[in-house]
Order: structure tokens, then sequence, then C-alpha cells
């Protein structure tokens, strides 16, 4: 008598099973995989340097100010105490000097998506709102009268000329020795 199973016919255990590994050995069928022991297979080697600890950062956060395959603006002035609110500079592009830029840098005032690399030195647009800062900063530096503190809130669309604003206000107040502290992102 046979022992009950649910198992198809074809699919259950013979009762005179052997187990596997005895008897003796004889080579398994052809197109079957088998396990080769003592033989190693060339594995191709990870050469590439993995980055030193922050390096990923350093590189996501490089700005690039300057490239020396632009072409070089002819007769481009430097922004400077005198001119930063000149009304007749309205529409021109005023370049930083190279004192400007690394101050800037140092309290990370440049932003990585704003295109530097696509001119020769780094220069800004002095547009209306610019030349009305200026008249602000210099106003609260003349000393005339008691001095006030000024707020402003900028406001606009994404690529509007927020963070170029905060860039030309925090180089007129590095032009006019003040202290500037600036809190990136």
């Amino acid at each position: 008598m046979l022992p009950f199973s649910t198992s198809p016919i074809p699919h259950r255990v013979p009762l005179n099973h052997k187990k596997a590994g005895s008897g003796p050995k004889v080579a398994p069928k052809k197109g079957t995989k088998t396990l080769i022991i003592g033989k190693k297979k060339f594995v191709a080697e990870n050469r590439a340097r993995r980055p030193a600890p922050g390096e990923r950062k350093a590189l996501r956060k490089r700005i690039v100010l300057s490239n020396v395959n632009a072409l070089e603006v002819p007769g481009m002035q430097d922004i400077d105490e005198e001119n930063m609110f000149d009304g007749r500079l309205e529409g021109h592009v005023l370049g930083f000097s190279g004192q400007l830029v690394d101050q800037l840098r140092a309290v990370e005032a440049f932003k990585s998506a704003q295109g530097w690399g696509l001119f020769r030195r780094p220069g800004t647009l002095m547009r209306r709102e610019t030349l009305d800062l200026g008249k602000i900063i210099a106003e609260m530096s003349s000393g005339d009268g008691p001095r006030k503190t000024i707020r402003r809130v900028l406001v606009g669309e994404r690529g509007s000329g927020k963070s170029m604003m905060l860039l030309q206000a925090m180089t007129m107040a590095m032009l006019k020795g003040w202290t500037v502290i600036n809190l990136p992102e």
C-alpha cells in the first residue's frame, strides 16, 4: 500500500529514494550547471579611487568665477564707492575687482547656478533697483542725522534676480567698509 500524498504522482517522492551524495559519482547531464570548486574566475576589480570625505560636496559647491576662453568686454569698469549709485550707469555691466571677489567668495555670496563661468571675470548689471539700493546704502553711511535700520523683503519669481540683488547689496556694503554676515542656504 502506498502512503497518502496530495502531490500528483509524477512529483511525489518514490519510496526507495536515495539521499543526494550517496552512491557513485556520475557526470551531470549535458547542459546542466555544476558547482566547480578550485577554479577561480577572473573578477574585474574596481580600480576607481573613492572620493575623499567631503570631496563630492566640494565639487557640488565649487563655483567658477571666470572663463579665460570668454571674450573680454572692452571698457568694463569696476564697481566702486563712487559709481554704485550713479544713475547714468543704469543698464551697464560693472565688474568686480579681484579683492572684492575674494571677500564675496569668503562669505559665500556667489551661487553655483548663476552662470559665472560664461564671462571672463564676474560682473553685475546695474538695474534701476540696484541703483536705488546703492542710494539707500549711501544715505545710511553718510552719517547725516540719526542712524536708522532699513529692512527690505525681496520677492519674485524663480530666476528674477533676488540672489543677484542680495549679492549687489553685499558688494555695496563691503565697498562702504561694513561687516557683512551672510547665511547661505
